[in-house]
């Protein structure tokens, strides 16, 4: 069978110059892990949340009632609380580096060509990706498509990894929240109120016991009762609008 030479220079054309698949690009990076990060912070928020509520119920467990008045208890734990507070700011602050890392840098991760197989065609300038090309794109690779089809995965490697973190900084009196925030602010309790250092032991052994608490309770960080579904499809949309 003999093929004309137009014929042979187009499908080398063809082959050459098919339109290339792009990737997601520093600013498709960097705004789809805020969508994902500002989501994981919320979720966060709520284990902070219940460190402040369960120091407020049971910080003074052991010392009898008449140590200290109702003024110098709602100081002491407001003491402790601000200092929680300071923990869940400075927690939120590698969250972002944390999901940024887990999608585009640890192995799998979502960067190189989309080319090869070919399974979707780029889009026009200013036109979105679309769900079938998310449900397409069944390789894993550089482009919105492809982190769009594994989210599913990329989700569980994230709260994987953001559970182990955030576990390690509640692990008892050498970790990052004891050490650097509710160790200080217990040691200011004990100095402004010297009616409470008989009881210093007692007080850092009910931090400890709620801080164990929380890293239990962390176990069930970002479960079905917590990540909302209309989370899914937000960050979907967000990630078919970039080339």
């Amino acid at each position: 069978m003999r093929f004309s030479t137009a014929a042979i220079f187009g499908a080398i054309s063809m082959a050459l110059f098919a339109p290339s698949v792009l990737a997601c690009e520093r600013e498709c990076q960097v705004n789809v892990s805020h969508a994902f990060a500002d989501k994981y912070q919320l979720i966060s928020n709520t284990y902070f949340t219940f460190l402040s509520d369960r120091v407020e119920k049971s910080l003074f467990y052991g010392v009898p009632d008449q140590t200290l008045s109702g003024a110098e208890v709602t100081a002491t734990i407001k003491t402790i609380k601000d200092s929680i507070d300071q923990a869940s700011a400075a927690w939120a602050k590698t969250i972002f580096q944390t999901v940024f890392d887990t999608i585009f840098k640890d192995e799998p991760k979502f960067k190189g060509d989309c080319n090869h197989p070919h399974r979707v065609n780029q889009p026009p300038l200013g036109v979105n990706w679309t769900m079938p090309d998310c449900h397409n794109m069944d390789y894993i690779c550089g482009n919105p498509p492809s982190i769009c089809h594994f989210m599913p995965m990329i989700k569980t490697r994230i709260v994987n990894k953001l559970t182990l973190q955030l576990q390690a900084r509640v692990d008892g009196d050498d970790s990052d929240v004891y050490v650097n925030y509710i160790g200080p602010a217990l040691q200011t309790v004990l100095t402004t109120q010297p009616k409470l250092a008989p009881y210093g032991a007692v007080l850092h052994g009910n931090l400890n016991q709620i801080l164990e608490e929380v890293k239990k309770d962390l176990n069930n960080f970002a479960s079905e009762t917590q990540w909302l579904h209309s989370w899914d499809y937000d960050i979907k949309i967000l990630l078919l609008t970039f080339p």
